[in-house]
């Protein structure tokens, strides 16, 4: 009985051993089961791979991501697949297991079999004794996206702050910590990897005003929960000032509490230098306006009474005075004229500083304004007995296109030097053809020679300064402004020219330019320059005769006096009708049919301008001339005669000859 029960007994144990082997097998199976389903259905890649780099096993996920089929990559190296910018350290990271390191976690780029790139994040371990790598990976080719999009969107705004020199900060009240973007470094000139205090390194540069008022700000922002603005300066090394506009705004936590301060600084330096240029470019130019009122007013008030001096005197001069008389007339005259040639001067230096200095281009013949010239001079050699000549080149066209009265200033300004300066022998103008063109272009040169004191080599080029002569000695005893060949320069310059200058002390000067010349060789202009010269000198004798009414609008008597005797002198039988304002003017030509009217601009109770347009809305004087009379020259106001009705202009002082040629034009 007790070989039974101990054989059951062992029965039952082997049966027991049985059952827990076969549970074991089946737990195992379970596992395997467990497993093979987590390696097929994950989404993460998984792959087993030898220590040589080839595949042994991969799940479908793994060649899902990567497009192949598990028979393109099983016993082929897993580097094939490695995008080649990511594969040095891949194998370095790979060389790392081999060497004892646990496991490794890195990410780098697989190529899928379209090519594509793909982001995987790689923890993989390595079993020592079999020299099997398990690799799982996940695709992070979003997350790597996102973080690419963030880096270039964080580098368009650093480059975009660079660009705008806009800087942006964020002061943090519970941790008490400034952050700065890079370009409000830039802008303070502060090394980001100094580590420097920013809110002390900030401060550093402003004054002790603009802290305090910065403070005041901040203040107000925290405790009312405001934005603000502010600019202010601040400074660099090198004691270099700049501006910066500045902002902020509060950061509110649900709580309602002021928990940070953020906002934006921009260096407007460029644009404060841009205001402040503005300001004195407007400044510039009101001073510059009140210069030029100054100096038309000026003008007006003394070409008012040198019309006076100049043109009785040249009436007088007309007369028979005895020989003292004629030389004290005679004085009387030249220093008239000597004040008016230093006021033009002036004035046209005035204008050629502004930029209001313009040419007017018309017919001009050459040598008759070139005997117009030396006729100026005559009388003045003659009293300092030396000779003055005019040699002209025969094959110059009779009529140019030039400005006539520019180019008349500047020989009267060579040809006035060289006979001030002369002493003994001659002065000489001379022109002639330098090169023959085809076209109708002629290069002409002019050339003052002299024989006169001379100029050293040193001061040749001192002598074209404004308001400057050889030396202090010059200007004492020959007198002028200094501005006479600075102006006549930039004449020429305007012309396309300039002058050279050569000359030896005690031997004399030679002083030339040439101008481009257009011809005016068409026949109709000849004609209409012949043609007008013909009627006037057909039409002279019949004026003379003619009886002409002529309204003077002038407010001053000695200026009204000298327009009625010069109209006498060249019109004697014409009847002058006398108006001291435009007021006068109108009343008269209500009861008066007129041949002509003189129109000062400047008078009481209605001024020239007014009194012409008054004029010209009655439509019986559409058609009668009037001609201004004005003591201004300054740019502008012959156009504005012409705009307001006039026909034409005459400059205070006037002399006979000229009051006669715009007489003649008109009637």
């Amino acid at each position: 009985m007790k070989k039974t029960l101990l054989s059951h007994i062992t029965s039952n144990q082997k049966i027991k051993q049985l059952e827990t082997e076969l549970a074991y097998y089946k737990s195992k199976d379970t596992l395997q089961e467990n497993f093979d389903y987590f390696f097929n259905e994950t989404t993460d890649l998984i792959c087993i791979a030898n220590l040589d780099g080839y595949f042994l096993k991969i799940n479908p996920a793994f060649t899902n991501t990567l497009g192949y089929t598990e028979s393109e990559l099983i016993s082929k190296k897993f580097i094939n697949y490695v995008y080649s910018d990511d594969v040095e350290k891949t194998l370095n990271e790979i060389n790392n297991l081999s060497e004892g390191i646990n496991s490794i976690n890195f990410s780098n780029r697989y190529l899928r079999k379209d090519g594509s790139k793909i982001w995987l994040q790689w923890i993989s371990t390595i079993n020592l004794e079999t020299k099997i790598v398990f690799a799982i990976a996940r695709d992070i080719s979003g997350i790597k996206n996102t973080q690419e999009k963030l880096i270039l969107s964080e580098k368009l705004l650093n480059e975009s702050q660079k660009m705008a020199k806009i800087g942006s900060w964020e002061f943090d009240l519970i941790s008490n910590k400034l952050y700065w973007s890079d370009e409000l470094y830039n802008i303070f000139e502060i090394d980001k990897s100094a580590k420097e205090n920013l809110a002390e390194s900030y401060r550093s540069r402003l004054t002790i005003e603009d802290i305090n008022h910065l403070d005041q700000l901040a203040d107000r922002t925290i405790k009312e929960k405001i934005s603000y603005e502010v600019e202010h300066p601040f400074t660099l090394s090198g004691n270099r000032k700049k501006w910066l506009l500045g902002s902020g705004e509060p950061v509110i936590n649900e709580a309602g509490e002021v928990i940070k301060i953020r906002g934006v600084a921009r260096d407007i330096t460029a644009q404060k230098e841009r205001d402040a240029a503005i300001k004195a470019k407007e400044f510039a130019e009101l001073a510059n306006q009140a210069k030029s009122d100054f100096l038309a007013n000026m003008s007006h008030e003394i070409r008012t009474p040198l019309n006076g001096i100049i043109g009785f005197t040249d009436l007088l001069l007309k007369t028979k005075l005895d020989s003292d008389q004629q030389v004290y007339m005679s004085n009387i005259n030249q220093s008239a004229n000597l004040l008016l040639d230093i006021i033009n001067d002036i004035l046209d230096f005035s204008k050629i500083e502004s930029g209001k200095f313009e040419l007017s281009f018309e017919p001009v013949n050459l040598r008759s304004l070139a005997e117009q010239v030396i006729d100026l001079f005559k009388s003045h050699a003659l009293n300092k007995k030396i000779d003055l000549n005019l040699m002209i080149d025969p094959n110059i066209p009779k009529y140019v296109i030039t400005d006539s009265v520019r180019l008349k200033q500047v020989l009267v300004n060579l040809i006035g030097n060289a006979v001030k300066f002369t002493n003994f022998g001659e002065v000489l103008l001379q022109i002639e053809i330098v090169k023959k063109n085809k076209n109708q272009f002629v290069p002409t040169r002019f050339s003052v020679i002299d024989t006169g004191i001379g100029i050293q080599n040193h001061n040749l080029n001192k002598i074209f300064q404004s308001f400057v002569q050889e030396d202090v000695s010059t200007s004492k005893k020959f007198g002028g402004t200094g501005l006479g060949l600075s102006i006549s320069n930039q004449i020429l310059e305007k012309l396309n020219s300039k002058i050279n200058v050569k000359s030896v002390v005690g031997e004399g000067s030679n002083f030339n330019f040439t101008i481009n010349f257009e011809t005016a060789n068409s026949l109709s202009t000849k004609e209409q320059i012949s043609g007008y010269v013909d009627e006037k000198k057909n039409n002279k004798s019949n004026k003379l005769s003619k009886k002409f009414k002529i309204l003077i609008v002038e407010d001053n008597k000695i200026n009204m006096l000298l327009c009625t005797k010069m109209i006498h002198s060249i019109l004697p039988k014409s009847t002058i009708l006398e108006a001291y304002n435009g007021e006068m003017a109108l009343e008269i030509l209500e009861n008066q049919n007129v041949n002509l009217i003189l129109m000062d601009i400047q008078m009481p109770i209605k001024n020239g301008y007014e009194t012409t347009i008054e004029i010209r809305n009655n439509d019986k004087f559409k058609n009668l001339p009037i001609i201004a009379l004005t003591a201004g020259i300054m740019i502008g106001e012959k156009e504005k005669c012409i705009e307001n009705g006039m026909d034409d202009f005459i400059s205070k002082p006037f002399k006979l000859i000229e009051l006669q040629t715009i007489i003649n034009k008109y009637i």
